[in-house]
């Protein structure tokens, strides 16, 4: 295979991993708190191709990759601007205003990280998440029983019991700012586990009875998912056909001996 075939082929599996990125951001449209994704990538180095190993018998190869470099994946970025904040009228939903602001989710593989703010209460009063994980607040869990339940700008969490006796503070939800972001790795839904470094408590406010949405913008992704696929469909006729010159070529050879 010639190097042409070679920066077609990896360019359009470049363009097949950005099709999964984008058809995973148009299906979590509507999904709380979501963060879409893009494909970063660069050249590929010559050390790291397949040539490389065998360059003593292909001294041609260093060059040729030199020339026209292949494309490789480098990473996948998660995009951490602020989606819409959507008035739901829940008392039980709210949204944290800082792009940097995120809650705290007690999982079995420890604290986990998320702008997913759809809160409800469990059989215990315990305030969780939507799929049953505990929030965690700034003394732990948040338990809320025995009357109407709301929460204020501060994240504090308070129960009335009685109409002629005020609302009575059980917990306040825990709000941490990450400052670099990066660090940050997307899991399922929009959860994301922390590497390296350390949150600090924030003292951002929150927005009460409210979600924040997704960050993927429908139009914006539409034409992105029209772009690398017609990118895709180019580059694979464009393999094919140098293949297909290439088996030309070969064959006309032949018949010349």
């Amino acid at each position: 295979m010639d190097i042409g075939t070679y920066a077609a082929a990896s360019s359009g599996v470049l363009q097949m991993r950005k099709l999964e990125v984008q058809n995973n951001n148009l299906a979590n449209i509507n999904t709380v708190g979501f963060k879409g994704q893009y494909v970063i990538a660069e050249p590929q180095n010559f050390d790291g191709t397949l040539a490389s190993a065998i360059n003593e018998q292909d001294p041609f190869a260093r060059s040729d990759q030199q020339r026209v470099k292949n494309v490789s994946e480098v990473r996948t970025q998660v995009d951490f601007s602020r989606g819409p904040i959507q008035y739901t009228g829940n008392p039980l939903d709210v949204a944290a205003r800082d792009a940097k602001d995120f809650f705290v989710i007690n999982t079995p593989q420890g604290p986990r990280y998320t702008k997913a703010g759809n809160f409800t209460l469990n059989a215990e009063g315990q305030l969780v998440t939507a799929d049953g994980l505990q929030v965690q607040g700034d003394g732990g869990a948040i338990v809320a029983q025995g009357g109407s339940v709301s929460v204020g700008n501060d994240g504090s969490v308070r129960v009335s019991t009685q109409a002629a006796q005020p609302p009575q503070l059980v917990g306040r939800i825990q709000l941490v700012r990450i400052e670099d972001t990066s660090k940050l790795v997307a899991e399922e839904g929009a959860r994301f586990k922390l590497q390296g470094g350390a949150p600090t408590p924030s003292l951002g406010s929150m927005e009460t009875m409210s979600l924040e949405m997704s960050n993927v913008s429908a139009i914006t992704g539409m034409v992105d998912l029209i772009t690398t696929n017609r990118a895709f469909d180019a580059y694979t006729r464009t393999a094919q056909a140098l293949d297909s010159m290439n088996q030309t070529a070969i064959t006309r050879v032949g018949r010349r001996q």
